[in-house]
């Protein structure tokens, strides 16, 4: 599975770093990329992504998930963490 998302190129125009915003359940990286002109200023030399989740988001149809909450259980969240942890880890090693 293939997360892609909004980016933004390092202003310098080489990116030296790379800075990924992972957003929260039912967003989106269209969230999170705008903070990339603000911190830009401090950081001409690198680049932003924002991929978004890789599922739809089940309580808000127009965003995604990185997994599903059924309910707020300490439990239930840690074995979420865990399920999507190999996609994000996919991610970065690309």
């Amino acid at each position: 599975m293939m997360l892609t998302g909004p980016s933004v190129a390092a202003r310098s125009g080489t990116a030296r770093q790379l800075v990924i915003l992972c957003h929260g359940y039912g967003s989106d990286g269209n969230d999170l990329i705008a903070l990339a002109p603000y911190w830009q200023r401090t950081m001409p030399d690198a680049a932003f992504i924002a991929p978004n989740a890789p599922e739809p988001c089940d309580g808000n149809p127009m965003g995604y998930q990185w997994f599903p909450i059924a309910r707020l259980d300490p439990t239930e969240i840690a074995r979420g963490v865990a399920a999507a942890a190999p996609v994000l880890d996919r991610f970065i090693d690309e």
